[in-house]
């Protein structure tokens, strides 16, 4: 990794739960004299640059002159299995979505990137045997990083831009890694911008680290929310529009086995589609997609073909739209 490079790395490779895990950063913290952060979740501070939860942010700036060992100018923070009991490895196998914003009061640089580590070798830190998704706001662009031998593959993505918040949507199978870039409110393409693989290094660390490296102070890395195995409700969900008359209820029992329903009032007719969707974003079923008429309606999903987990039920109609999450237990 270049010296210049901003970077922030997020290792990604843990669990709380089967069924993920959400950071927000909602409590405003700094590090503590033992070097800790407490959020959502407990952090640790194990750097040397600037780093503070505020504003529901996990905000990082540049280090102090020559306190970076590395060299990098770079600032770490790692939740891990000493920090919280609670915290699996679950390498080969996984779905991550960060929301960021990548800020510059200085000259846009090729150099200024986020990387998020999605294949890590326990000896990562001696011999950089890590694979990264990284996203390049000068250029729009979104690729795959090898640290070992400084290699990039990448594609582009009009989202990847500076002082603009988008996210990033990470699906890793096997050694092979999925990438979508898209801007906040929106939702991701069909296709993934970017696909590369990680040549087996499937082990991981019992570590989840984020890491800022910044070529100068005019630089920081925001982000607002990091969900592993667990699907936010975006495009599902940022940018749901509220439409007087329009409902969308909790579906019942939840959770269920096989069978829930899910009820939902339209003030006028018109066209209704209500959609099912898996944790990785896929339509699963679609319950309706007809023009219904005006009133309180009531839709069952048999879900006895499908695992056990978290699905997201979904209501377009007219210029409304609303996402509910739904768990199923078998």
């Amino acid at each position: 990794m270049k010296k210049t490079i901003t970077t922030i790395i997020a290792f990604m490779v843990l669990q709380t739960s089967m069924f993920g895990w959400h950071e927000s950063f909602t409590t405003d913290a700094t590090p503590d004299a033992s070097g800790d952060i407490v959020s959502d979740l407990n952090w640790s501070w194990w750097g040397w640059g600037g780093i503070e939860v505020t504003n529901g942010e996990l905000v990082l700036t540049v280090p102090d002159p020559g306190t970076d060992p590395f060299d990098l100018n770079t600032c770490w923070v790692q939740i891990d299995q000493s920090i919280d009991a609670n915290a699996e490895i679950t390498p080969g196998d996984f779905e991550i979505w960060i929301k960021m914003k990548i800020s510059t009061d200085g000259t846009p640089d090729g150099d200024d990137q986020f990387h998020a580590a999605i294949a890590i070798d326990p000896d990562f830190l001696s011999n950089l045997n890590v694979y990264t998704s990284a996203v390049v706001p000068a250029a729009n662009m979104v690729g795959g990083y090898y640290f070992a031998t400084d290699e990039f593959s990448s594609g582009t993505s009009a989202a990847v831009t500076y002082d603009s918040w988008f996210w990033e949507k990470i699906v890793a199978s096997g050694d092979t890694v999925s990438v979508w870039t898209f801007a906040d409110g929106d939702s991701p393409s069909d296709d993934a911008q970017h696909v590369f693989t990680t040549e087996g290094v499937t082990n991981a660390a019992p570590t989840f680290i984020i890491v800022g490296a910044f070529n100068d102070d005019s630089s920081s890395v925001h982000i607002s929310d990091v969900y592993y195995n667990e699907a936010p409700a975006l495009g599902i969900g940022d940018n749901v529009t509220i439409a007087s008359g329009y409902e969308l209820n909790q579906n019942y029992p939840n959770p269920f086995n096989p069978v829930t329903h899910i009820s939902y009032t339209i003030p006028t007719s018109g066209q209704v589609k209500l959609t099912i969707y898996n944790v990785l974003g896929e339509k699963v079923s679609t319950l309706v997609n007809d023009v219904i008429t005006p009133g309180t309606h009531t839709a069952t999903w048999n879900a006895e073909n499908m695992p056990s987990g978290v699905y997201f039920y979904r209501l377009d109609a007219g210029s409304f739209s609303q996402t509910n999450k739904l768990l199923l237990i078998k």
